[in-house]
């Protein structure tokens, strides 16, 4: 996350003073990352104590972590990026990779048993995924419903039972709102499939089953706010999910059929 990522994020808890410190470090980085913190807070009309807990109040440990955060960032300005089609390629290796590494039998099983599958997507990319998960399992006589928003989610949560099952897709895998709603379905012992990029996040971690795949967010200009977030790689993971499910279908329906035999 950038640090003006961060300044968005903690806004509410930024005072004018700290405004005006950021205002100052933001317009001078090349300089500041070379500055002593008592040097900076002189120039910007502050005090050292007041910069420290203004660091922290943008989650850093202390003024220390923020200047190499600065510096990194100001490292990575320079730096001479691989192609996009490059970075492609390399996400969609790795991905597959991830795949390949990835026991797909327990969550196969689970979605197989479960009474009622749900699915739910955070966002646009997301919820065309679902949507394409949805649709590709309606081949195999298994029927997926699909949740619009986090208002409906909201509306469903106390029917969900752990005879469901419910897959959930989300680029951040922090969203707040849904933060919520998977630590209820965790306590309540609601099993859930978490598919997100391959880092650290609350959704995975809380998810009774894992998926993940390699994304490289993309800059237009170098600003952080034209981020473009692809999905290929995504479906990838989508698509790799109902191949491995038709992979095992007939084992699962030989078994079905077993278990209704008299």
């Amino acid at each position: 996350m950038s640090i003006e990522l961060r300044i968005n994020q903690y806004y509410s808890a930024l005072n004018d003073n700290d405004l005006s410190a950021l205002k100052y470090i933001m317009a001078n980085t090349e300089n500041v990352i070379h500055m002593s913190v008592e040097e900076i807070a002189t120039n910007c009309h502050s005090s050292k104590s007041s910069l420290i807990r203004l660091t922290q109040k943008l989650a850093f440990a202390g003024f220390s972590e923020f200047k190499y955060y600065l510096r990194h960032e100001q490292k990575e300005s320079h730096t001479v990026y691989e192609s996009n089609l490059n970075l492609l390629h390399q996400d969609i290796d790795e991905t597959i990779k991830l795949i390949s590494q990835t026991d797909l039998t327990p969550a196969l099983k689970g979605i197989h048993s479960a009474k009622r599958i749900f699915g739910y997507g955070t966002d646009w990319g997301e919820k065309n995924a679902i949507n394409s998960l949805a649709r590709n399992f309606m081949s195999t006589g298994t029927y997926m419903i699909t949740i619009p928003s986090i208002t409906e989610f909201n509306w469903m949560m106390d029917s969900f039972t752990e005879d469901d099952l419910i897959i959930l897709i989300s680029y951040s895998g922090t969203n707040g709102d849904l933060e919520q709603n998977i630590a209820v379905l965790k306590l309540r012992n609601i099993p859930f499939i978490s598919i997100t990029p391959l880092v650290k996040n609350t959704l995975s971690q809380m998810a009774t089953y894992s998926f993940y795949y390699h994304v490289t967010p993309l800059y237009f200009d170098g600003d952080d706010k034209k981020e473009y977030n692809f999905f290929i790689t995504l479906n990838i993971v989508v698509d790799a999910i109902f191949r491995a499910y038709i992979d095992y279908y007939p084992f699962y329906q030989q078994e079905k059929s077993q278990k209704l035999k008299p």
